[in-house]
């Protein structure tokens, strides 16, 4: 079933115990991390360092610092898709294991 686990998270994926007991709260608690991630960093894209002195040095370092931070911020949405895509891997499971779709939808309100 890792065949449709993002890359970053088959080796840790594969050390799980996912079961037809616990399958809908793994979803749950994956969906909610996300949720949680994709708040914490909303508001960051837009973030920028300003100029700290009048030295020829400052805008340099201010413009390196934001292109950085942006590629922070990327990744870390990259992340929270990844972590989504393994909550989606954990909707299929639970389909698999026959759950039914209203305890699957129940688990994955916010």
């Amino acid at each position: 079933m890792l065949s449709n686990v993002p890359a970053r998270f088959a080796e840790t994926a594969a050390g799980m115990a996912i079961d037809r007991e616990n399958v809908v709260q793994v979803g749950k608690i994956l969906h909610a991390e996300a949720d949680r991630l994709q708040d914490a960093i909303d508001g960051y894209i837009t973030a920028r360092v300003g100029l700290s002195g009048g030295d020829p040095v400052s805008e340099e370092a201010a413009a390196a610092f934001d292109e950085r931070a942006t590629l922070l911020w990327k990744s870390f949405h990259l992340y929270v898709d990844d972590l989504r895509e393994l909550a989606r891997s954990v909707v299929a499971a639970a389909s698999a294991y026959e759950t039914a779709d209203a305890d699957i939808a129940g688990g994955f309100r916010r």
